[in-house]
């Protein structure tokens, strides 16, 4: 939050209270209930001048946000299109090679090409078709919760590290995962109006939610303690060995003196307690604050899209927070974020397609193609060549034409005439062999000559 942002959301705090507010330089002045106080949003000057601070973790912040809490929420805001639907819908989707809005752009030559660099594309792929129509379907109001925490993670063998993390709920308390979401993106995304709402949740709801991001944002620091020290481990061990020493290095020294009484039992207690309470010395400490709490009031949409290959694609935008739509293939039933419009009128997956070698064309698992078996390619049925000696049909690509009479045979069934040399293609039916010398001659040459 900017200076000026908390500016706003105190002036707004101090009008609920029918207060009234000056700001002069650093300092704010508040008149509420004949009660007259003065805040800063600058620390340096509250430190200065011992003013209370309105800034994020100051004691007097965070009971304004708990205040808040109770009387509904810190911010909700409700995601509209800027545009028709069946226009938002199309931008979630690329049938051309420019078509990432927020992406990065390479010109080759006169072409603009996106190029997508998000961790998640930004956009379904459409590959071989084009969006001719959008039909809308069932449309619902929902709900999410987002909460965000602010992190610090204290040790005394490195510098403190600070990172706030968001945790997504639906109205069900159940987790959503999605990659980067960033309520800014909201703001800048020139498809979305962003607009205040000002009804209220549940108490009740409210610490049913939480109850369930708290428990998720534990399992989180697992994992985030465990990289915090992973840099510092080997220096943790080194000096808890060093202070081990130095515990067994006393109890030497006062084993050989004779001023002390040694009590080896009440050694051995103190050095365990001395140890553990080393070892807790060099454990990272984290601090966790409930920063904000954003509920995202938006409309889930069901909808069909009509490709030129007459394939429908069926999916679900949930607007404002799908980053990917999930298409499913209609044969594997996979979830694919790219997909194929073939042209037996499917929209498939890339593992359910067959390419025919001839022409290029692409067509679903379940069309009737021709296959070649020396190519292990597919080609469409009625379309190739049907070889004149084994009467199999085979790709263009195998096809060879007998210099004698024109027939057409595959790779497998051609060879050359040992007079004629490798200019010419014969056919294997129109050869023949000699037994005299091994030869295989062309009718041409397999002609006896006439006394």
């Amino acid at each position: 939050m900017s200076k000026t942002n908390i500016e706003n959301f105190f002036e707004a705090y101090i009008k609920t209270k029918d207060g009234k507010i000056v700001f002069e330089n650093d300092l704010i002045h508040v008149t509420c209930q004949d009660k007259q106080e003065t805040y800063t949003c600058c620390p340096t000057v509250g430190r200065e001048k011992k003013i209370p601070i309105i800034a994020p973790g100051s004691p007097v912040f965070q009971q304004i946000l708990q205040e808040c809490q109770k009387a509904g929420t810190i911010c909700q805001i409700q995601l509209s299109p800027q545009n028709d639907l069946p226009t938002t819908i199309k931008q979630h989707f690329k049938d051309a090679e420019f078509a990432c809005i927020d992406c990065d752009k390479i010109t080759i030559g006169q072409k603009t090409v996106s190029v997508c660099v998000n961790p998640q594309t930004c956009c379904h792929q459409i590959n071989g078709g084009k969006i001719l129509q959008v039909q809308l379907g069932k449309q619902e109001t929902v709900k999410y919760f987002q909460f965000y925490y602010t992190i610090t993670f204290y040790n005394k063998l490195r510098a403190k590290s600070e990172e706030i993390i968001s945790i997504l709920l639906d109205e069900k308390a159940n987790i959503i995962e999605i990659t980067n979401l960033d309520e800014t993106k909201f703001i800048l995304n020139s498809t979305l109006t962003v607009s205040d709402v000002k009804t209220k949740i549940k108490p009740e709801l409210f610490d049913q939610l939480k109850n369930v991001a708290d428990e998720k944002l534990q399992l989180l620091l697992y994992g985030k303690v465990t990289l915090f020290d992973l840099p510092i481990n080997r220096e943790k061990k080194t000096k808890i060995l060093a202070f081990e020493k130095r515990l067994k290095q006393e109890r030497r020294e006062q084993i050989l003196s004779r001023k002390h009484d040694f009590d080896p039992l009440k050694w051995h207690n103190n050095y365990k307690t001395l140890l553990q309470r080393e070892e807790e010395t060099y454990l990272t400490n984290i601090n966790i604050k409930l920063t904000n709490f954003l509920v995202i009031n938006t409309c889930k949409i069901k909808f069909v899209l009509l490709l030129d290959n007459n394939a429908l694609i069926h999916s679900t935008l949930i607007l404002g927070l799908n980053q990917t739509i999930d298409v499913t293939c209609p044969i594997c039933k996979k979830a694919v974020t790219e997909g194929y419009a073939t042209q037996d009128g499917l929209y498939v997956c890339e593992n359910c397609i067959k390419q025919s070698i001839d022409s290029g064309k692409i067509y679903s698992k379940k069309a009737a193609l021709s296959f070649d078996e020396t190519l292990n390619e597919y080609i469409e049925q009625g379309t190739g060549f049907i070889c004149s000696v084994c009467r199999k049909r085979h790709s263009r690509l195998l096809e060879f034409k007998c210099n004698y009479d024109n027939s057409s045979v595959c790779i497998q069934h051609y060879d050359f005439c040992d007079i004629c040399g490798n200019d010419k293609i014969y056919s294997k039916s129109n050869l023949s062999y000699t037994d005299e010398f091994k030869h295989q001659l062309c009718p041409k040459h397999s002609k006896k000559p006439s006394l």
